[in-house]
């Protein structure tokens, strides 16, 4: 097969192809759409060094134009694809445009997890200029064709050093991206390579690309970069190229940049509606995030070890992923109040935090929200809440205080693991399981009390705890009661369950099991006394230190019959 390398520039060309077309955009008659079926099934993560190039390959005769995708990467459920086409004019000087789309379609009902490379081929009729601006799966750029000479145009990469920097090149575009670097002072990204007499522009920087630069102290951010490897719409924990830039003290970012711009040395999104990073060693005590900005990016504040209060207008209505990471001298945060969203480790080892007050917004509490707060004593959970992801509150050493939800349903997976100071935990009516570890390693726990509504135990989710009493009011499944369910926790705790229940969970607990108290309009025919109950006190407001006799008594606020003595 005869080719031709692609030009950088065709300028030359434009005026032509602006002739050819007419003000509005056209579509284009796009047929014969044939495809390979999979060529080679490989798993998603797994291409390595035998990934084929991506290659499109084009070739006009008068106004039909022959397209073929060689190695077009889809999910191994497609079967067939479907393709459109249009040419419209460019702007401000650009040529004309032909925009095709190219689009898998796939077998909803079959669920794959491996991809495949697909040779997709079609023609597009309609088409009169020879050289345009080409938008088609990877490509974007300027082609100049010759009748009857087939285009091929190879998606390959190479790494390259240059000034010390390192890049890859992505040769058919022309286009350089910042890869994994490690640097020593301030950093400015150029704007163009040179590279064995051709020119790149330097448009992108990917996602791990300076992550973890304990020396690099400014970056400035050429005009040119139009993607950078931020999570657009997750957290963002692995795509933000700056984490753990711990000497990282301000941005730079000229004024024609698309995409971004720094403020104070604070980087933002173009609109300032959204921030991305606040530096690490920028020097600021206190922070006020602006009006206008509605989203915090992942890691934005993190491993900032000045930081001692921030406040987040009410305009922001999500903190993503690990926020506040690391910030060690953090101790006050106003949250707004029309949060929805706390992202998982927002406050992951902020040592020196000791209290958060969580709007009503809120419905959701991500994974190992205050995980490392060893200072945090005492956390409102709003009544908005209704679910948590895992480990909550691990690891909060001095936590004493928790007021869980009312509407919360479930005690998530160590979500009070390693709290050795928390003395006491009320359990909504309503939650209806505490799951693995749950209250792992929490020695200073007294008395659990578990409401009617809890049907499920995971596996130890006393381990380590040094109970008196565990109060199971509520009929536990059976596939849930089993030896596991008391794993870690000794034999020391007396456990309190209905009566219908006593056989069952003597048959996994090797500790004292009893029947719970039969309450009927608060008078009861026992009187349990775990260890940290409330005290106990005749009708004349006696305190009893002693076990009861016969009789009546107050204990927490209501009545109860003795009805045998002790």
């Amino acid at each position: 097969m005869k080719t031709k390398v692609l030009p950088h520039a065709l300028l030359m060309f434009l005026a032509m192809a602006m002739n050819a077309m007419d003000a509005q955009s056209q579509k284009l008659t796009v047929s014969n759409t044939q495809n390979s079926g999979c060529l080679s099934k490989a798993a998603a993560y797994n291409y390595g060094e035998n990934k084929p190039i991506s290659t499109i390959i084009l070739e006009k005769e008068g106004n039909i134009l022959s397209v073929q995708l060689l190695n077009y990467e889809s999910n191994c459920a497609t079967f067939d694809f479907s393709v459109s086409s249009n040419i419209h004019e460019g702007s401000d000087g650009s040529p004309c445009s032909v925009v095709v789309k190219v689009a898998p379609v796939n077998d909803e009902m079959m669920m794959a997890d491996c991809i495949c490379p697909f040779n997709v081929s079609f023609t597009v009729s309609d088409l009169e200029p020879n050289v345009f601006y080409l938008d088609c799966w990877w490509y974007k750029g300027l082609v100049n064709l010759t009748e009857g000479e087939p285009l091929v145009l190879e998606d390959i990469y190479e790494d390259v050093t240059i000034d010390g920097l390192n890049y890859t090149l992505r040769k058919a575009l022309h286009r350089a991206m910042v890869k994994k670097n490690k640097w020593t002072g301030e950093l400015r990204i150029p704007a163009e390579l040179n590279y064995e007499g051709q020119t790149y522009t330097v448009t992108g920087i990917y996602g791990d690309a300076l992550r973890d630069n304990t020396s690099m102290t400014k970056v400035i951010i050429p005009s040119t970069i139009s993607y950078i490897g931020f999570d657009k719409d997750g957290y963002g924990y692995f795509q933000n190229p700056f984490i753990g830039c711990t000497a990282l003290e301000s941005f730079e970012v000229e004024e024609e940049n698309p995409i971004l711009c720094a403020v104070d040395g604070i980087l933002y999104n173009k609109e300032k509606s959204k921030l991305y990073i606040h530096p690490s060693a920028a020097k600021r005590t206190s922070f006020t995030v602006p009006e206008g900005v509605t989203k915090v990016a992942g890691m934005a504040f993190s491993y900032n070890p000045y930081l001692v209060s921030v406040i987040i207008p009410d305009e922001v209505t999500s903190l993503e992923y690990s926020t506040f990471f690391g910030c060690t001298n953090l101790k006050e945060v106003r949250l707004p109040s029309n949060l929805q969203m706390l992202g998982g480790w927002t406050f992951g080892n902020c040592s020196s935090l000791k209290t958060v007050t969580i709007p009503q917004s809120v419905t959701f509490l991500g994974i190992r929200l205050f995980s490392g707060c060893t200072s945090l004593t005492s956390v409102t959970m709003p009544e908005s809440v209704t679910s948590t992801d895992y480990a909550i509150f691990e690891n909060c050493t001095s936590l004493k205080n928790v007021n869980l939800s009312p509407n919360l349903e479930g005690i998530n997976h160590q979500l009070f693991a390693n709290c050795s100071s928390l003395k006491e935990i009320h359990i909504p009516e309503g939650v209806t399981d505490v799951s693995t570890n749950a209250f792992q390693n929490c020695t200073a726990l007294k008395t659990v009390d578990l409401p009617e509504s809890v049907h499920r135990l995971g596996d130890s989710p006393f381990s380590g705890c040094k109970l008196d009493s565990l109060l199971i009011r509520g009929i536990i499944d059976s596939r849930w009661i089993n030896d596991r369910v008391f794993t870690g926790m000794g034999t020391r705790t007396k456990v309190y369950v209905q009566p219908t229940e006593v056989v069952k969970f003597k048959k996994v607990y090797d500790g004292m099991v009893y029947s719970l108290p039969n309450e009927t309009n608060g008078i009861s025919d026992n009187i349990v006394l775990p260890g940290n109950s409330p005290a106990l006190f005749d009708l004349q407001g006696r305190q009893l230190s002693d076990k009861p006799a016969k009789g009546v008594y107050i204990q927490g606020g209501k009545k109860h019959v003795v009805s045998i003595g002790h």
